[in-house]
């Protein structure tokens, strides 16, 4: 009872501190808003200072759009701090994002709602119109782009990590020089696998009208409207929009070329508050996560138990095999896979369909392995339809099933109430709430039940335990043999560009690689639920069936939608 109290103690106080900081003590409200763009909507989180109501009724406003598999809340940091500084932020889901209609692969507007989220500011009394800015990060840096090309009053553009590849180019994006978008900020990440910073340098000369271009050096200016900037922080693609430097620059630049300045105001990273909202959102996600422990616990001991699935006692697969073979299995088919969904549209999401199949290739070479090649070389002879019936005994089906509605309900009740998701660095609680995402989410579930009852199997069922370990050291093990391969993959990836500025992997290859820092968390999340319903069980039912809904509501939630 202690620790149900505690947690949702520590749940309800993280709610809490978010909710004062993003309304940075009440003095910004932010709401949910639902732009009508032709026969479509496009989701967004208004954020607007309360002065804009009363005596300052005419602000600046700007336009903020995500990367793709991203949503409107990757850049609430960036809108958080200009609303602080009286600026009109609005952060949208593009199309075929979050709560946005549509498809990316049918959609005739390259913009992206971006347009259709300017002219709803532009209608906005609290709004001048004549003195609007948008920020895109990777893919919403192309976005802005063709709203900018589009709308010829934006006044400043901010592209993030985006904005200058081939999917740009064309009459629709318009040509960059040096006056056009106006008020460029260009932000790349020095360690961004899909840039070179030199390189960029040579190809901006013309936009920033310059023989030599040195980062954090301002060309051009403000009252002309054709100043010109490049930031390189110290981050990769995916962290860029939540870099401190980024969202110092950002909103630098965007009080400077709204209000009409000669030179740019400080930078204002000292001030930022974004930081503790987030690690208090964290907190909160953590909490509301860990109260599947103590409350499955209260249900699983009301029910009957699962039966125990039964094998030759004292065969076992040794930790480092364990390791060996998840590592090689995921690794090998996770590039091989990326394009096997490429090439298979279903389940009908942009890296959904690559994320499913991955999981499932992992999970049908794992069982083929433990059924021909494991009773080689270990003894180990299993039955797998005793293994599969696990999955749906009354006590795995109730305790999944309920502590799932536990999660969503929770989930859809902060979003209604505080309008955002629930994330640990990927918005894993983040509730679906259009029809055609919930409709997905039976979909995904065969991937994913196929994936987890392979991954319990090795983990739990197989592997050698050793005895006299606490539970920290049990689970901490369990969860390295199972995240390991790609913490180290990261490693192997990110140190040498951190401390040498080396790039092992570029490219799109590099680019997928960035994927695994939303994969890791949730491999975690999920390895420690399997380690504690197999604790109390002593089956695989309840973990894979609860992950695999839990995994599959993911899914469905953050891929946008192919079209």
């Amino acid at each position: 009872m202690f620790q149900t109290l505690l947690l949702l103690c520590i749940f309800l106080s993280g709610i809490g501190i978010y909710h004062l900081l993003n309304t940075d003590l009440g003095k910004i409200s932010v709401s949910e808003v639902f732009i009508p763009d032709g026969d479509q909507r496009i989701g967004g989180l208004l954020y607007r200072p309360i002065q804009g109501a009363g005596s300052k009724p005419w602000l600046a406003a700007v336009v903020l759009a995500h990367g793709i598999s991203s949503s409107k809340q990757s850049l609430s940091a960036i809108a958080l701090e200009l609303s602080r500084r009286g600026v009109v932020s609005l952060a949208i889901d593009l199309v075929g994002h979050g709560s946005s209609d549509g498809s990316l692969g049918s959609s005739t507007d390259p913009s992206l709602g971006v347009t259709a989220a300017i002219k709803y500011l532009e209608a906005q009394s609290f709004v001048d119109s004549s003195r609007l800015g948008m920020v895109g990060h990777s893919l919403g840096a192309g976005a802005i782009r063709a709203a900018a090309t589009a709308q010829g009053s934006i006044r400043a553009s901010v592209f993030i990590g985006g904005g200058l590849d081939s999917m740009t180019v064309g009459p629709a994006y318009g040509s960059l020089n040096a006056t056009f978008p106006r008020n460029l900020l260009m932000v790349v990440g020095r360690e961004d696998v899909l840039f070179d910073i030199e390189h960029l340098k040579k190809e901006l000369l013309p936009v920033f009208n310059t023989s030599h271009i040195a980062a954090g050096q301002l060309f051009g200016d403000f009252a002309r409207q054709n100043a010109r900037k490049l930031v390189t922080p110290a981050t990769t693609h995916l962290f860029e929009p939540l870099d401190p430097e980024t969202v110092s620059e950002t909103v630098s630049w965007m009080e400077s070329a709204l209000n009409d300045v000669s030179t740019p105001t400080v930078p204002v990273k000292a001030t930022l508050i974004y930081p503790f909202r987030e690690a208090a959102l964290s907190a909160s996600s953590l909490a509301l996560l860990g109260l599947v422990f103590p409350l499955s616990a209260l249900i699983l001991a009301k029910l009957p138990p699962q039966k125990r699935t039964h094998r030759n006692e004292g065969q076992f697969l040794e930790d480092w095999k364990v390791f060996a073979i998840l590592g090689i299995l995921g690794l090998g088919t996770l590039v091989p896979m990326f394009f096997v969904g490429l090439i298979v549209p279903f389940p009908p999401l942009i890296f959904g369909s690559s994320f499913a199949w991955w999981l499932l290739a992992v999970a049908a070479l794992g069982l083929v392995l433990a059924k021909t090649l494991l009773p080689r070389i270990s003894g180990i002879r299993l039955e797998l339809k005793p293994l599969v019936a696990e999955l749906f005994s009354r006590s795995a089906v109730m305790t999944a099933f309920m502590m799932l509605f536990l999660l969503y309900g929770s989930t859809s009740l902060v979003e209604a109430i505080f309008a955002t998701d629930l994330r640990v660095l990927t918005p894993l609680l983040s509730a679906p709430r259009l029809p055609s995402r919930i409709l997905l989410v039976p979909v995904f579930i065969p991937f994913f039940l196929a994936y987890f009852l392979m991954d319990e199997l090795y983990l739990c069922v197989i592997r050698e335990k050793t005895g006299g370990v606490s539970w920290l050291t049990s689970v901490a093990r369990v969860v390295f043999l199972n995240s390991g391969p790609y913490m180290i993959v990261l490693g192997v990836q990110y140190l040498p560009m951190f401390l040498l500025g080396v790039r092992p992997l570029a490219g799109m290859v590099g680019f997928l690689m960035e994927f695994l820092w939303g994969i890791v968390p949730l491999f975690i999340i999920t390895t420690v639920f399997s380690w504690w319903f197999y604790r109390k069980t002593q089956s695989i039912g309840t973990g894979a069936l609860f992950n695999a809904l839990l995994f599959a509501w993911s899914a469905a939630s953050i891929f946008p939608f192919r079209g």
